[in-house]
């Protein structure tokens, strides 16, 4: 008897594990059918960006037009002391989207056309552009709001790969529109399996401000105010209220949680009336943006909330809208390519940033470099091409230092007529030094001119060189002893009396035009097939037009040819093409004038 119980009593182990198994099984393929997505993909955040256009970044809380805003504020992260890298939009949305400073992509920053070959050209440098990627990365990439300049079929701007793009720029009554199709994105969204990336772009409060009846009585201020002021508040309190509806369809859809939420604005607005005219460009800027770099241009919000969390937290440090695009990538577990020139913001939050961040900046006519509170702006013509805004003839680069420590308003910045006559202005050896420091910092922030090369090896004792550049400047970078130079801007003339070979290096600044040169011994010129170019030395009467690649050495100093009494080349790739001749279309000239950008 004992040997068969024993038998039913494994049979009936053998059955409940058996049975066990089975459920289990069932379970993992239900588990398994429902993330055939990818278990990568549902485990990654959504993420929500919001940009309200013209957002100043003293405006939160400070009127009683933001209580959405103040409430998101007070439980998510705070950023007190965050500014742009650039001063308008257009420039101000590629620095979101490339993760670089304005000036390291092809499209120019001064003009509101993109011409034919800076679009081209973006669309080859530019591969991985923020949306881009994550579409890459099996995202599902949306971007509605008011920005002419996110497609390129205006002449405006260029298209950074969104799935679904749906720009609100040419109606006149925007916002409500923008809220509307949100809704409706995030209907589509909600049935998806895929993160989404929404790039959500208000306008309101840019010029004109034209907000609803009823929102400037929202307004709480001891302050005195002028009309534009209030009416520039009341789309900022329009903006907040539609703001508050997309919060709470988010959560009514489940969608908030698990979403990575920034707030931030693409530039501030000038109000001061220190800064009613800009030093830099001389035109009148006031209630406007885009012509200095003073902090009421580039100090904007930054509100992050993240997914799966309710930190709260306030950070004083200095960020930088470079930094948005690898914090995104960072909180998406996403790598961050190399090329990126800001930093994610991750560390900061998390308590482990051990170095302070500085500043770098670029709009029309200005750069800029700060630590702190500390900035020195530069009036400068490093990145113009000939257009509406330059003629070719390149004036005074000042420079002005502030600290807005002791100069909360930058309303008495020290006027700086030359880096080189700093010594005679009797400064603080310490302020001096610090001047000059943050003026070298502007030069290696900046992307390096192509630089010329010139090898002579002289046939008597009396050599003469003329170099000419239709526009800009000729800048001399090496010079050898026994040289004499006249400089004139566009034209540099060099005797001496050397015999032995020697060698001058000079750039073109801007880089807008090639330089033409005449040597001559004994005041003989010497004839163009005497004249050897490029890497491979080929003679420069080979070629008469549209000859850049013939001069370009590349990073590699050519093989000088021992016969060559003259050798020429390039350092530092092709001029940059542009052509201020390109007219706006109808559209694109409506779509500004009611984005205020034109008068």
């Amino acid at each position: 008897m004992k040997p068969k119980s024993v038998t039913i009593k494994q049979k009936t182990l053998l059955f409940l594990f058996t049975l066990l198994f089975f459920f289990l099984c069932k379970k993992t393929d239900s588990v398994l059918d429902k993330e055939s997505v990818s278990p990568a993909i549902q485990k990654r955040p959504n993420v929500l960006w919001i940009v309200i256009d013209s957002l100043r970044g003293d405006i939160i809380g400070r009127y009683g037009v933001t209580p959405n805003l103040e409430l998101f504020q007070k439980t998510g992260i705070n950023f007190q002391y965050h500014l742009v890298n650039a001063a308008w939009t257009r420039p101000s949305t590629l620095v979101f989207f490339t993760g670089k400073y304005a000036s390291a992509n092809p499209v120019n920053f001064w003009d509101y056309p993109t011409t034919k070959s800076e679009v081209e050209a973006f669309y080859r440098s530019e591969k991985h552009p923020l949306p881009k990627l994550l579409k890459d990365n099996s995202f599902v990439t949306y971007m509605v709001g008011n920005n002419p300049f996110l497609t390129d079929k205006f002449g405006l701007g260029v298209n950074v790969g969104f799935d679904s793009l749906y720009d609100f720029s040419s109606y006149n009554e925007d916002t409500r529109r923008i809220t509307k199709k949100t809704f409706e994105v995030l209907d589509e969204i909600s049935s998806q399996e895929k993160p989404f990336f929404l790039f959500l772009n208000y306008n309101d409060p840019h010029k004109p401000y034209t907000p609803p009846p009823g929102f400037t009585n929202r307004i709480q201020t001891k302050e005195i105010l002028d009309e534009k002021k209030m009416n520039y508040l009341g789309e900022v309190a329009f903006v907040d209220e539609e703001l508050g509806k997309v919060f709470e369809e988010l959560k009514t859809k489940n969608l908030w949680d698990n979403t990575l939420v920034l707030i931030t604005a693409d530039h501030g607005e000038v109000m001061h009336s220190a800064h009613a005219i800009s030093p830099f460009t001389g035109t009148n800027t006031y209630y406007g943006h885009g012509q200095d770099l003073f902090l009421e241009n580039i100090h904007v919000p930054l509100l992050i909330k993240l997914p799966g969390s309710t930190l709260k937290q306030s950070i004083s440090s200095m960020t930088r809208s470079i930094d948005l695009f690898p914090t995104v990538l960072d909180y998406c577990e996403l790598p961050i390519p190399k090329s990126i020139q800001g930093k994610s913001l991750k560390p900061l939050i998390g308590n482990l940033e051990t170095t302070k961040r500085t500043y770098y900046g670029e709009t029309r006519f200005t750069q800029g470099y700060g630590e702190g509170s500390e900035f020195l702006l530069q009036r400068s013509y490093r990145f113009h091409e000939l257009g509406k805004f330059w003629q070719g003839s390149v004036g005074s680069e000042f420079y002005l230092y502030s600290d807005s420590k002791k100069d909360p308003n930058q309303e008495n910045p020290l006027r700086i007529s030359n880096i080189t006559s700093i010594k005679n202005m009797k400064l603080n050896p310490s302020l001096e030094k610090k001047i000059i420091r943050f003026w070298k910092q502007i030069r290696s922030m900046e992307p390096k001119l192509p630089l010329y090369h010139l090898s002579i090896q002289p046939e008597s004792k009396d050599t003469e060189i003329q170099i000419r550049v239709p526009q800009g400047t000729i800048r001399m970078a090496n010079v050898p002893d026994g040289l004499v130079l006249e400089e004139k801007g566009k034209l540099v003339q060099i005797h001496t009396k050397r015999t032995e070979a020697f060698e001058i290096s000079f750039e073109v600044y801007p880089d807008v035009s090639f330089p033409e040169f005449t040597v001559l011994f004994s005041k003989k010129q010497i004839p163009k097939t005497e004249i050897f170019t490029g890497y491979f030395g080929v003679s420069m009467a080979s070629c008469s037009s549209n000859c850049d690649l013939l001069y370009e050495s590349g990073p590699q100093r050519p093989m000088i040819i021992p016969k060559a009494k003259v050798y020429f080349w390039k350092e530092g790739g092709q001029k940059k093409s542009y052509s201020s001749k390109q007219e706006l279309g109808t559209d694109a000239l409506e779509i500004l004038k009611k984005q205020g950008y034109v008068q």
